[in-house]
């Protein structure tokens, strides 16, 4: 297993063109964002939400926004990582909620549990929630990525797009939302000269130091 992660990171890349005839599964699909839906997330608030593009003009429309990118039009799936905006309104008593209904108590047997979570919140101005949601996003698009690696089907992320401009075609804000990062799952192209490029990294022992 352990080999067959690391050949799986090696041999993914954010892909820049993709075969636009070549569909990855609904059931493929739907494991990398399952994947998403479980990857950690701090006190467990899961501050995102995963947005599956299908609609063509809308597809055309963030491509615009993406400066004329074309994963985001040709790749089988887009997907928008966007960041719950309301958590001091609403992450605490939600949490709280499905914590009671997964672990059969009552919302007042989780009080100091509440108690803890509402505190974190509102110790916090309103910029550094946003940025902890944001930072949050990330676990879960970095689970992704390694699902789809594993799969055998390709992906990319993107922060090169407008997000204001993402958030008012979709009307993100009335859902108390705002994109993050645009994340495409397809099958390379043979067209893109990426796919064969070396992997450029640091080695193992300039990116990880034992500290004893």
């Amino acid at each position: 297993m352990k080999d067959q992660i690391v050949k799986a990171m090696n041999w993914r890349y954010a892909v820049k063109a993709y075969d636009k005839d070549k569909k990855v599964s609904k059931e493929d699909l739907e494991t990398i964002l399952e994947v998403g839906r479980l990857a950690p997330s701090s006190f467990g608030i899961e501050a995102w939400k995963f947005l599956v593009i299908e609609n063509p003009e809308l597809r055309e429309k963030i491509k615009g926004a993406a400066y004329g990118q074309t994963q985001v039009t040709d790749a089988s799936y887009l997907i928008v990582v966007t960041q719950r905006t309301d958590i001091r309104e609403n992450i605490a008593r939600e949490l709280v909620e499905r914590t009671a209904k997964a672990t059969g108590k009552s919302p007042e047997d989780l009080a100091e549990f509440n108690k803890m979570i509402s505190g974190s919140i509102q110790s916090r101005t309103d910029d550094q929630l946003l940025a902890w949601a944001r930072s949050q996003t990330y676990i879960a698009l970095g689970a992704m990525v390694e699902a789809a690696a594993l799969l055998g089907v390709d992906a990319s992320s993107m922060e090169g797009f407008n997000p204001a401009e993402v958030d008012k075609i979709l009307g993100l804000k009335e859902k108390n939302l705002a994109s993050v990062t645009l994340f495409e799952v397809g099958y390379r192209s043979n067209e893109d000269g990426y796919a064969t490029r070396a992997k450029v990294r640091r080695p193992f022992s300039e990116v990880v130091e034992f500290i004893k």
